[in-house]
């Protein structure tokens, strides 16, 4: 079964919903956790859909278990191979600090884990099939999460 990257993302604030309500195991009490989740939230689910933008425009596929379609290297590609990865791993992160829970917390690192494991390395494979010495050369030049 492939689940596509944006729906484990739910399934990720869901299980955190259910376990800060049910199994919190060590909540945090500091108030400036959630404010800073927050702001992780909205800035982590803004690069994600501008990269996914970014790809719409070029007309290149966005969907993981599909052939890619074009070598993207610019704009946010030019900072990190996987913006919306990236994204999306650290609005996970911003909703574990929201919940202000440990349980979340371990989710939220699961779910990086997993991006990194299962989703990257398959379009990394890929990517290496279909683009050959391009690619990586782009790979010397940027980092898979950013740098």
């Amino acid at each position: 079964m492939r689940i596509n990257p944006p729906t484990l993302f739910w399934i990720l604030i869901a299980a955190i919903v259910v376990v800060d309500r049910f199994l919190p195991l060590i909540a945090f009490a500091e108030p400036w956790l959630p404010w800073c989740g927050t702001v992780l939230v909205i800035a982590g689910i803004g690069v994600s859909a501008a990269a996914k933008r970014q790809f719409q425009r070029i007309g290149t596929n966005v969907y993981t278990f599909e052939e890619p379609g074009e070598l993207v290297t610019a704009g946010l590609f030019a900072v990190s191979r996987n913006p919306m990865y990236l994204g999306l791993a650290v609005a996970g992160f911003g909703a574990a600090l929201v919940s202000a829970s440990l349980a979340a917390l371990v989710l939220s690192a699961v779910f990086a884990l997993i991006v990194r494991y299962w989703y990257i390395a398959f379009e990394e494979n890929a990517m290496l099939r279909r683009f050959g010495e391009p690619y990586q050369v782009y790979c010397r030049k940027v980092g898979r999460w950013f740098g």
